[in-house]
């Protein structure tokens, strides 16, 4: 009889992914101002964060690197990076509240490697100081070259700062849209 008696369910685990354990990782470690947990407990944490900071450090900065080089996308990954690293070298000192903190910096690292993955599997072209309703980004596998030519040049004027020129080629950029691939237009 199964232990679950009544049910098809015998009992067995669901699989996790190992993108939802590693979540869960994070989040404990974060909580750690709030939920204290056994020094077993801390070590076992550490060794979990320990190996995604450095796979995931590895992987943030190759993907990064292909990036043009004054990509702000690009330096901020490279950035987290270099700061996930630094907290990865430190250990945790003598004591419980050392070994807290150890964990706590190493799940803020983990957390920003995590947003910065994420920001960097998206593939999209980066948009400097300016995002949110009415910016337009566009995917790798978009098939028009007048897209990419405005998205390069508004990308060229955020560089430079020109924030009015960039506006200016991101109206233009809608305008094609509209026009050309019959997208409605954005409301800014």
């Amino acid at each position: 009889m199964p232990p679950f008696p009544h049910t098809s369910h015998l009992g067995e685990k669901p699989i996790r992914s190992d993108e939802s354990v590693i979540e869960d990782v994070i989040r404990e470690a974060n909580a750690m101002d709030r939920l204290l947990a056994p020094p077993g407990r801390l070590t076992w944490l550490t060794a979990r964060l320990r190996r995604f900071i450095g796979a995931t450090a590895d992987a943030v900065e190759a993907t990064a690197s292909a990036r043009p080089a004054g990509d702000p996308v690009r330096l901020e990954a490279l950035t987290v990076v270099r700061e996930a690293r630094y907290r990865l070298r430190l250990g945790p000192g003598d004591g419980y509240v050392s070994a807290i903190a150890c964990v706590r910096s190493l799940g803020r690292a983990a957390e920003a490697l995590r947003h910065e993955q994420r920001r960097l599997r998206r593939g999209l072209v980066p948009v400097a100081g300016s995002s949110g309703p009415g910016v337009i980004a566009l995917g790798d596998s978009e098939p028009c070259p007048a897209c990419h030519e405005l998205v390069e040049q508004r990308y060229e004027l955020e560089v430079k700062r020109d924030w009015l020129g960039a506006r200016e080629v991101n109206t233009r950029l809608a305008g094609h849209r509209t026009a050309a691939h019959g997208e409605a237009p954005l409301a800014i």
